[in-house]
């Protein structure tokens, strides 16, 4: 409820989270009629498929559209399917806790832990990482599969993947990864004639139960392809890739599960680290007292010590080892114990080879997944700890409970939360609106010029929010990936529509009269950030652009190089070219399509 201001404002900033919103309100849109076209949500027109720039939310958008058929604003409807989420984690996590045989005290420490553990709590700017209540169900379908030997629930596991996926492909692929790794923490607890077991479980299954069993199987399989082809068709498309720079540079560091910047209580111990780029997504510490616990339950399965008066300790303690070693294998996987500049930083680099991984630029957001085995080992931490008292001995138990209590929740109650109010979003808006000349002729597409005092990413949202409200294409975009043309350099870039219409065009063979009819209809709002150059604006000592270097002319000549001065060329409206001398104030850089 922080996060969202008791509904007074959305999770994380102006960027991402009104990003999240336009995707689901583009869901909304499409499922009651208003838009035909479902992977073309109308920003960066005229691309095709932005929907697979970034996460779509299929699997996540019901409560949205739910909320929003009941009359409730977008940001509302946003908020409560924020809040939606992070309750389903909960009651979704305590049941299947409960289901592997922790009391109802232990189930509840541990879904709160995977539901808000510091690291999940830090990534509340990224509101598409919050329906991740699949992971808990798809590990206790493997536990069925592989310990119970129950050949149904191989179907369920296929089923609570494709789930994820389709909530978020992020969280999609960790799960699978959490999955792999718990396998073969599994593989030492295989039970003689496993295979056997399985076949009798298919045996005994009633033919309804077979028949729902492979069609949960072949539909979870078909629906996951489908979903990933069409991101692998578009990637293709527009030539999508990461840099193996940037996604080294995302690799946990074991200085990372001590980073909690937003925690009051322990960013202390974060605070010793100052070289840690990307720091906002190295934000992995547990927390204090969430941390004293995972090391305890880590210890509990290997001692009878801790077995009293726990009468489901052995399956307990089964799956607490399976937790450890599940958590292990991922946290070696992607730990960075390198430089890695052009030697090997990580064992995850091999992983890089596969298709599709590459695509994967966070890799610090594993330690969402991580979030599971953590929340075994705490549930295991209380049973074990509270379990050495027996049930008469009232006031221990309580004493330790509240105690645990208060290690797990005093962060998260003091954890700052980063909101944004709604009025931020209708002020931003209604300043935009107000320069819009209305009423707009028909088949108009929409662009906003950033202004230059604030970072262009919020221009690209405040074009497209009003554009999807007023039911308008946009030029602008704002996403995980970017098509050719949208690239910014620098945080108060600004891109002319017409360099980002004509990138189009040489990506997609149009022709520059084609072009024209697009930007025919462009309303452009707020001046434009390029100029039309004359021969005179090219005169010796000539500023092109504002800047803090007074004299050009007087440094060139005097033989002083100064940065900034560079040759200019530029292309005027007939098709010839403009050479001469420019001063600007800010580094130069070269784009592979628009040129300087």
């Amino acid at each position: 409820m922080p996060s969202v201001d008791w509904f007074k404002a959305t999770p994380g900033d102006l960027a991402d989270g009104r990003f999240n919103a336009v995707i689901l309100e583009h869901l909304f849109g499409w499922v009651s009629g208003r838009w035909t076209d479902l992977w073309s949500p109308g920003f960066f027109y005229p691309n095709q498929g932005a929907l697979a720039f970034s996460d779509n939310h299929f699997g996540s958008a019901l409560p949205y559209l739910l909320l929003r058929w009941l009359g409730f604003t977008r940001e509302e409807a946003f908020s409560g399917w924020y809040v939606v989420g992070c309750s389903l984690n909960f009651i979704v996590s305590y049941i299947v806790l409960r289901k592997l045989h922790f009391s109802i005290f232990a189930a509840s420490a541990g879904a709160f832990v995977f539901s808000y553990f510091l690291p999940a709590l830090a990534q509340d700017g990224h509101s598409q990482l919050v329906y991740r209540f699949a992971i808990p169900l798809a590990f206790y379908a493997l536990w069925n599969f592989i310990y119970k030997q129950k050949i149904s629930a191989l179907g369920v596991l296929a089923f609570w993947i494709c789930v994820q996926f389709y909530c978020s492909i992020y969280l999609g692929l960790f799960l699978i990864f959490l999955l792999l790794a718990s396998l073969i923490a599994l593989l030492p607890l295989l039970k003689n004639h496993f295979l056997e077991g399985l076949t009798q479980s298919w045996l005994k299954s009633k033919k309804r139960s077979r028949i729902a069993f492979l069609s949960l199987i072949i539909l979870s399989i078909a629906g996951l392809f489908l979903l990933l082809q069409k991101y692998y068709q578009v990637a293709q498309q527009y030539g999508f890739s990461r840099s193996m720079l940037e996604i080294k540079q995302m690799l946990p560091r074991l200085e990372s599960y001590l980073i909690a910047d937003r925690s009051p209580l322990s960013s202390f111990v974060g605070s010793w680290f100052t070289e840690v780029t990307y720091r906002g997504e190295h934000q992995l510490f547990l927390g204090i007292g969430v941390s004293i616990l995972f090391i305890f339950g880590c210890l509990v399965p290997w001692f009878n010590y801790f077995s009293q008066n726990r009468p489901f300790a052995q399956s307990q303690n089964a799956v607490g080892k399976v937790a450890f070693f599940s958590f292990l294998i991922l946290f070696l996987l992607t730990l960075k114990f390198g430089i890695g500049g052009g030697r090997l930083a990580s064992v995850y680099e091999f992983l890089l080879a596969i298709p599709g991984i590459m695509s994967i630029r966070a890799v610090t957001r594993m330690v969402i997944v991580l979030g599971l085995p953590v929340a075994i080992l705490i549930s295991l931490s209380c049973d074990g700890l509270i379990g050495r008292f027996s049930q008469n001995d009232y006031l221990k138990r309580l004493f330790f409970s509240i105690l645990i209590a208060v290690l797990l929740s005093l962060e998260v109650i003091f954890f700052t939360n980063v909101r944004a109010p709604l009025e931020s979003w209708s002020t931003r808006k209604n300043d935009v609106m107000a320069l819009l000349p209305l009423p707009l002729p028909p088949n108009s597409i929409l662009f906003i010029n950033n202004d230059g005092k604030g970072p262009w990413y919020l221009t690209e949202l405040d074009a497209m929010v009003i554009a999807q409200d007023m039911g308008l294409p946009t030029v602008n975009g704002y996403s995980g990936q970017f098509p050719a043309g949208h690239h910014h350099p620098t945080m108060n870039s600004c891109i002319p529509y017409m360099d980002r219409l004509k990138a189009y065009g040489r990506i997609n063979a149009v022709s520059d009269d084609e072009m024209k009819n697009y930007a025919v209809n462009i309303i452009e709002i707020r001046p434009s950030c390029s100029k039309n150059f004359q021969e005179a604006d090219f005169s010796l000592g000539t500023t092109i652009y504002s800047t803090s270097i007074p004299d050009c002319k007087q440094a060139l000549l005097k033989g002083k190089p100064i940065p900034g001065v560079f040759l200019k060329k530029i292309e005027r409206t007939d098709g010839s070219y403009l050479q001469g001398i420019a001063c600007h104030d800010v580094s130069i850089t070269i784009d592979p399509i628009v040129g300087l």
